[in-house]
């Protein structure tokens, strides 16, 4: 079964022709650090946007869609700002609205002081239902699976007639949670999608949805926010105090994911993430005593954010001297700092180093062992 359809076109005029249409005029006084339930401000993925609004101008809305993309640039924020406008526009689509002298909607903007707007970001509206992997509230953070039950309850819910005869949507966030087990419960509804429904998957990898979800729904791919509207963000987020060495070094750890460079910013993680990089870049010469002291200030009891901050900090430093070797680049500078690969560690040992280190914090991690010991362990492997 064909969900889409001939690729529409629709006339140039109907949409606005500017790069930054998603911040909106009262974009100095939108808070970006909000949820993506409650956010109303996005920069970037204007093609995802265009494209979107084609198919909504032609009556032509995918049953299914999958936002797929880095972690933090934006998709979840997106799905949201699909589902209100789809929930307003539910009963006023676009190619009917030509017709009967309706305003046609340039953009998937939702004013805040609209009721599906606040609706939504309570949890509220009848015709939303979110599917995501529970909290556990004895490790204080998600579970790492979406339970069969909760995918289960997909397909009946899609099929009930709306709130007010319009589309009701479901957003699964992050999809890829899914075992094969709620993968295969999903593929029922996108089998034989009712009329009017909408399933947005959000993943952070779509190579871990079964093949036969993935032919059955639209993909569409987020990009790395670029390195302007990165800045722009940062600096709303720290009220402008940020340098551009700052910004870069921020642009460069998370890859263009403006959520990861947020919530580092908010963890204090830059300043962790220097003291980190700078110990790391000088890992040979450092003392005994002084492999202890970061263990104890990064290990300490009931800060999360900085131990956090120091196995992101480790895999990324790895991760970004493998690249270097695999690519022959003899330096990298990010900030004041001058990262080298040491003379005596081949492409092979770093992949093996970065293997062992990721197995061991991940070990500790899953068995709740002293962050202490995790941090001062995984130095002494790296100075061997």
């Amino acid at each position: 079964m064909d969900l889409f359809g001939e690729e529409p076109i629709i006339e140039e005029d109907n949409l606005e022709d500017n790069t930054n249409y998603l911040l909106q005029d009262d974009s100095e006084n939108l808070d970006i650090l909000k949820g993506p339930k409650q956010s109303n401000f996005l920069l970037g993925h204007t093609g995802v946007e265009r494209e979107l609004l084609t198919l909504w101008h032609n009556n032509r809305m995918p049953h299914a869609i999958v936002f797929n993309g880095l972690k933090g640039v934006g998709k979840a924020t997106f799905a949201y700002r699909l589902a209100r406008f789809v929930l307003v526009h539910s009963n006023q689509p676009c190619a009917d609205a030509l017709f009967e002298d309706q305003t046609i909607p340039h953009n998937l903007t939702i004013p805040e002081n609209n009721p599906v707007f606040s609706k939504v970001a309570s949890g509220g509206h009848p015709d939303l239902m979110i599917v995501s992997p529970p909290f556990d509230e004895k490790k204080g953070k998600h579970k790492d699976e979406i339970p069969v039950d909760d995918i289960r309850k997909v397909a009946p819910f899609l099929r009930k007639t709306s709130s007010n005869g319009g589309w009701r949507v479901v957003i699964i966030d992050d999809a890829s949670t899914m075992n094969r087990n709620g993968q295969n419960a999903l593929l029922k509804i996108l089998e034989e999608p009712p009329k009017k429904a909408l399933l947005l998957l959000v993943t952070h990898g779509a190579g871990g949805l079964l093949p036969t979800i993935r032919s059955r729904c639209r993909i569409m791919s987020f990009k790395p926010i670029d390195f302007d509207d990165l800045e722009i963000i940062l600096n709303k987020a720290s009220d402008g105090i940020l340098s551009s060495t700052d910004v870069q070094m921020l642009a460069m750890l998370t890859e263009g994911s403006a959520g990861q460079a947020v919530n580092l910013l908010q963890e204090n993680g830059l300043d962790d993430i220097k003291t980190i990089l700078e110990a790391l870049c000088r890992i040979k010469s450092l003392t005994h005593d002084q492999i202890d002291a970061l263990a104890l200030s990064f290990g300490k009891s009931g800060n999360n954010h900085s131990d956090r901050n120091f196995t992101f900090t480790i895999i990324w430093w790895l991760e970004c001297l493998i690249n270097m070797s695999a690519n022959d680049i003899p330096k990298l500078t990010i900030g004041k700092l001058n990262i080298y690969i040491p003379n005596d560690w081949s492409l092979h040992y770093l992949v093996s180093l970065h293997e062992n280190i990721a197995e061991h914090i991940e070990t500790c991690i899953n068995g709740s062992l002293d962050k202490r010991y995790m941090i001062y362990k995984a130095l002494r492997i790296i100075q061997g």
